[in-house]
């Protein structure tokens, strides 16, 4: 079972938050809609839902179209540290 991780977890983690302007999500919701992702290479990369606060691992099929191939989901902080770990120095 996926453990939620907080938002100050995958900030520190070097995640980036990209703002979306969408006025019906922010009527159902009360807050505007974030993309909180981090790039491991160029079609594999982290996501992280803020409503749900639960991170899945993606792979596209390339740069230029996006469309996800392939994602599973991240367990626990633990195994997202381990993740990035594995795609970085």
């Amino acid at each position: 079972m996926q453990e939620k991780i907080k938002y100050f977890e995958v900030m520190d983690l070097g995640f980036n938050e990209a703002i979306q302007t969408d006025s019906v999500y922010f009527k159902e919701f009360g807050f505007q809609y974030a993309i909180i992702s981090k790039e491991l290479t160029p079609t594999i990369s982290l996501d992280w839902e803020k409503e749900t606060q639960l991170c899945r691992l993606i792979r596209i099929d390339n740069p230029t179209n996006g469309h996800i191939k392939k994602q599973v989901p991240v367990n626990s902080l633990t195994e997202l540290k381990e993740i990035i770990d594995f795609f970085t120095d």
